[in-house]
């Protein structure tokens, strides 16, 4: 896990572990957990899904919330 995957794992740990997405005008996405935005891209969220840590989970086609796996809540 590199330290980027580490730091957004942490803070979704720390915001609850459950996040909903958000569209930006240009096009981007923003995580958003207990009133705060997560600091971390779209890019780092996908490679946490991939290592199976988290999930999204979609709605019409489009993502609407990421939230951590059993695993990822478990991770240190």
């Amino acid at each position: 896990m590199n330290q980027a995957m580490h730091h957004a794992l942490r803070w979704m740990q720390d915001h609850g572990g459950d996040a909903a997405v958000a569209r930006t005008a240009s096009g981007g996405r923003n995580y958003l957990a207990q009133g705060e935005i997560g600091p971390f891209q779209p890019s780092t969220a996908k490679k946490l899904v991939d290592a199976g840590l988290a999930e999204f989970e979609y709605l019409d086609g489009k993502q609407r919330r990421f939230r951590l796996t059993p695993a990822g809540r478990a991770t240190k």
